[in-house]
């Protein structure tokens, strides 16, 4: 079992992504169920297991598969981290991992993209600690999709980072949209954002 966070109390990060494979994906952890509740898997170097319980909860199936290339576990492999695989829903796979920054988890979904067909940034946490205490949540999909593709990219692209070289206008270039556009987006997001920290908090 991997540890999200040493036993120094060095923070991680845990990550959530949703993955939508290509058509031309072999990969067992969907082609043996489309929608699933429990899936495991085990990759060493270029081959994997995989065991999928369907959302229809009938028995448990098993495959065998190949690391390739165009692999969600390759690229993991490639950056030393642990894809632990929640869910799949119709054929889109809830992946989380923890990763040791916010450089990796750009680098990291960079490296994802280039593989997969689409992969989006869900949730963001922070954990400390050797008993993994989650201190602080972003949950990108309580926002609308436009807020949260604004949201998506600023995170990746560092623009909250301290000292972050990318700016507003690179990023609404990037979206094709103009920067008073991206910047309502952000606002709406992050009100909507801090907002549920201190609904969070009241309860």
């Amino acid at each position: 079992m991997v540890e999200p966070a040493g036993d120094d109390g060095e923070r991680r990060l845990r990550v959530d992504l949703e993955v939508d494979p290509s058509d031309e994906w072999d990969c067992p952890i969907v082609s043996q169920a489309e929608s699933a509740a429990d899936v495991t898997v085990n990759a060493v170097g270029d081959e994997c297991t995989v065991e999928v319980r369907p959302a229809d909860g009938e028995g448990i199936r098993r495959d065998r598969g190949e690391v390739a290339d165009d692999c969600l576990c390759r690229v993991f492999q490639e950056f030393g981290y642990v894809p632990h695989v929640r869910r799949v829903d119709e054929g889109t796979v809830l992946v989380t991992s923890y990763v040791d920054d916010r450089d990796a988890v750009r680098e990291l979904v960079a490296a994802l993209r280039e593989a997969l067909d689409r992969v989006r940034l869900v949730r963001l946490a922070v954990v400390s600690g050797p008993e993994s205490t989650e201190q602080a949540t972003v949950d990108l999909s309580a926002l609308t999709p436009k807020q949260r593709e604004g949201m998506e990219l600023a995170v990746v692209r560092g623009y909250f980072d301290d000292g972050a070289d990318v700016s507003l206008g690179d990023l609404a270039a990037e979206l094709s949209i103009s920067k008073s556009a991206l910047s309502q987006r952000l606002r709406g997001a992050q009100a909507k954002l801090v907002t549920d920290v201190f609904d969070g908090v009241e309860e």
